[in-house]
């Protein structure tokens, strides 16, 4: 398929936001971001609708799909692939993920990509680590996505200049300078927008590719516990 001149429909519910957009020949037609830390699966099919109404499409219209794989967290990742999936499936249309890192990376505005700046997505994983990776000014990246203690991300992040982005910035940047790190803050969004998603999509040239399966990226195994066997014999 000519994804540059097709109708795409992008969602992400993996962070702390639900995001949905429509983009028609490499434009945006229409998108939608609330941020909300629970709830995605409420509000996701409502948005979609809404903004279906508003572009005057039907999901049937689509010519593919695109969604974040995490990471983010547990339940947020799975509502959002699950939905995808649904979609593709009753559509008989492709599929592609990518990640929160690269669409978070992708915001962030042209003006602040300098050459000798790293860009470094730092997302909360709402315990005592961190999700993280490491760009080049162009977003090619220049670590694995990897978790991390706040105080041993300096170890972990090549040499250079930083430019950080994301909902974990704050619980960082202080200690990056007490290091001697050159760091500056993004004005980018610290949610993931499903706008960029689809940029993201079409500038990887994903839906030019082979099918593949979309997986989640966990970085860590989730925070939940099985129940206890209590069979008695």
């Amino acid at each position: 398929m000519r994804a540059d001149s097709s109708l795409l429909l992008g969602l992400d519910t993996a962070g702390s936001s639900c995001s949905v957009a429509i983009m028609d020949k490499g434009q945006v037609l229409a998108s939608r971001l609330e941020t909300m830390r629970r709830g995605q699966s409420e509000r996701l099919l409502p948005i979609v609708q809404d903004l279906l109404e508003e572009t005057g499409r039907d999901l049937m219209d689509m010519d593919g799909f695109a969604v974040t794989t995490g990471p983010g967290g547990f339940t947020g990742v799975r509502i959002g692939l699950a939905a995808a999936q649904g979609f593709a499936l009753a559509c008989n249309k492709p599929l592609v993920g990518v990640s929160n890192f690269e669409v978070l990376a992708r915001g962030v505005p042209a003006d602040e990509k300098i050459a000798d700046t790293q860009i470094v997505v730092v997302i909360d994983a709402k315990r005592a680590d961190l999700f993280v990776q490491s760009f080049d000014s162009s977003l090619v990246p220049l670590t694995e996505p990897f978790a991390v203690l706040p105080e041993n991300l300096n170890g972990k992040l090549p040499d250079g200049n930083l430019l950080l982005v994301g909902d974990g910035v704050d619980q960082v940047a202080e200690d990056l300078k007490a290091a001697g790190r050159s760091v500056r803050s993004s004005k980018a969004s610290d949610n993931d927008d499903a706008g960029n998603l689809l940029l993201c999509a079409l500038e990887q040239e994903l839906f030019d590719r082979e099918a593949q399966s979309v997986e989640p990226l966990y970085l860590r195994a989730p925070d939940v516990s099985l129940p206890k066997d209590k069979t008695t014999f």
